[in-house]
């Protein structure tokens, strides 16, 4: 019954954010410390994972009050000092909780940390040295050892932790290494060679441990030694790369290149090369030879022989191409460069489009819409692949298929798409929905456009010219038009855009001002050549300028038009 009335004074102190924790606590008797001492530190986790830290903190303070024993009770509190950066105090708290529970892992590592904060390198090493010897199987603890005692350039004992770890996982490659590295910093070249010479002894069938060795002995100007090594090996696997390049750097080093050359060209074609290191390789090789200026015609053949073999990425590939890019070689070679690459990496999206680019520049048919094809169903989800197929089908004369391709890419879109690739996408589906008619849907591919890009001048004057064709939303079409022109003030297409925009409004004299200025930078060479010349007549012939209207007619006539038939009649009734 005692017990009970002391817990539900510890709520009613509690509900009132420990105000009387005190009260409690002294008059609580030392029979029932534990009871309330376990009640206090579970409300005060509690307490803590709700994120009331000051409460909490008050929590622990008093558990410790009622038993100063309670090593996760300090252990506790030195994370709190620790938050609030009192980080003397914090690992005081650490070290009690370490003394009272002394096999707690997660205690002595805390502590170690702290000592580590604090720059207190032979405290933090002695709790790790400790905790070797209570769990010699955490060899996490001895690599820690060793790198702090790296740190501390203490060698002795980073041979020593070594030797451990030796015990511990056997004779290895990283752990020779390691030894034999402290043994240079040391100054001892021949307890570096004696534990590699262990290894080597050990595996005496691994050519690789057989290059090592060669290697150690060519930087310690045992070039003779080096050199037997090397040839040893590659005696014994004559393909045997990490040799390869070992002997091209001996012979590197006596100045011999020409032998050096021929050696990596094996290993660029060695199939037991990897491939990051042929890689390398290459690109190292391919800027020596330009620097000295070397023969195109032999990297070339280089280039074909390494990509004779199978290839798990396209790096080298792309490399051939950067080069036969820089060497400006024929756009053929250049084109199946990026085949090859696309051969090997059927999905990579940039080396589609490049390939798609090249295909442009020259005439855009089926052969054209075949390799989009091919592309989309490669890359999926790349919107600008779906739009040069959309343009590509459409420039074949294949309006439907385009329709689906570039609503396909539109569906696509993602917050990450370039906003000019979803205009461009907008405004081609905008003039083939006009072209077919559809001109509800043109609008609302426009309106789409000019969401992503407001200043997409061919879109704006599209768009403006349309509605003016169906005399709709004039003020709108003229907003769009004057857009346009301000953009691109010489061009003959936007300006007769505008001209007539001006001219279904009814506002003929500002119309003629447009028109002349669009019959001044016209060419003659564009599309719309005959309809400017048709709209100028139009024009004229509202200002009473009859004899020219009709002249402007006949030119118009002769240039080709949309409506000969129409505009056959305007002349006869006229002449």
């Amino acid at each position: 019954m005692k017990s009970l009335l002391i817990i539900i004074c510890c709520i009613v102190s509690l509900a009132s954010f420990g105000a009387d924790a005190d009260v409690v606590a002294r008059n609580t008797q030392s029979k029932d410390n534990d009871m309330l001492y376990r009640y206090m530190y579970i409300e005060a986790v509690r307490q803590q994972d709700k994120g009331n830290y000051p409460l909490a903190m008050e929590l622990f303070m008093k558990c410790l009050e009622l038993k100063p024993d309670a090593a996760e009770a300090n252990y506790a509190v030195a994370a709190f000092y620790q938050a609030l950066k009192q980080d003397s105090v914090s690992t005081e708290f650490l070290q009690r909780a370490r003394e009272l529970e002394p096999e707690n892992i997660e205690f002595a590592e805390r502590l170690a940390n702290a000592y580590l904060g604090q720059d207190k390198i032979a405290d933090a090493t002695k709790v790790y040295e400790q905790l070797v010897k209570q769990h010699p199987e955490r060899t996490d603890y001895l690599e820690l050892l060793i790198r702090i005692y790296n740190h501390q350039h203490d060698y002795d004992n980073v041979l020593s932790a070594l030797n451990r770890l030796e015990l511990q996982e056997g004779q290895s490659e990283e752990i020779t290494l390691s030894k034999m590295q402290a043994y240079s910093y040391m100054g001892d070249e021949n307890g570096a060679y004696k534990e590699l010479k262990s290894l080597v002894d050990a595996h005496p069938n691994d050519m690789n441990l057989q290059v090592m060795m060669g290697n150690w002995l060519l930087s310690n100007g045992k070039k003779d030694d080096a050199l037997k090594t090397f040839l040893g090996v590659l005696k014994e696997e004559p393909d045997n790369a990490q040799g390869q390049m070992s002997l091209m750097d001996y012979y590197r080093m006596q100045g011999n290149t020409s032998k050096a050359d021929s050696l990596l060209q094996d290993i660029l074609i060695n199939p037991r090369t990897e491939p990051n290191t042929r890689v390398a390789m290459i690109r190292e090789w391919v800027k020596d030879s330009e620097e000295k200026g070397g023969d195109s015609l032999r990297v070339m053949q280089i280039f074909n022989k390494v990509l004779s073999l199978p290839q798990k990425t396209s790096e080298v590939a792309e490399m051939k191409v950067a080069y036969m890019t820089l060497k400006k070689a024929p756009q053929d070679s250049i084109r199946a460069g990026w085949e090859k690459v696309l051969e090997i990496t059927p999905e990579y999206t940039s080396a589609r489009l490049q390939l798609i680019q090249i295909l442009w520049r020259d005439t855009i048919d089926m052969k054209v819409v075949a390799e989009c094809k091919k592309a989309v169903e490669y890359v999926t989800d790349e919107p600008m692949l779906y739009y040069y197929l959309g343009v590509a089908q459409y420039l074949n004369n294949l309006q439907d298929d385009a329709v689906e391709s570039l609503r396909k890419g539109a569906g696509r879109l993602t917050p990450d798409t370039d906003k000019n690739v979803a205009a461009d996408i907008y405004q081609m589906l905008g003039d083939i929905y006009q072209n077919q008619h559809k001109l509800k849907e043109a609008y609302t591919a426009y309106d789409s456009c000019l969401v992503y890009n407001p200043d997409k001048v061919v879109c704006l004057n599209n768009y403006a010219y349309f509605l003016s064709l169906e005399k709709k939303e004039l003020k709108k079409a003229e907003q769009m038009s004057y857009r346009a022109i301000t953009a691109e003030p010489n061009s003959a297409t936007y300006l007769d855009t505008y001209a007539w925009i001006l001219y279904q409004q009814q506002r003929y004299e500002e119309a003629c001002i447009y028109i002349e200025q669009a019959m001044k930078h016209d060419t003659d060479t564009l599309d719309m050549s005959g309809d400017i010349y048709e709209h100028a007549g139009d024009i004229y012939m509202q200002l009473k300028r009859t004899e020219e209207a009709v002249k402007m007619w006949e030119k118009a006539l002769k240039l080709g038009v949309e409506d000969e038939a129409t505009l056959r009649k305007k002349l006869k009734r006229k002449l």
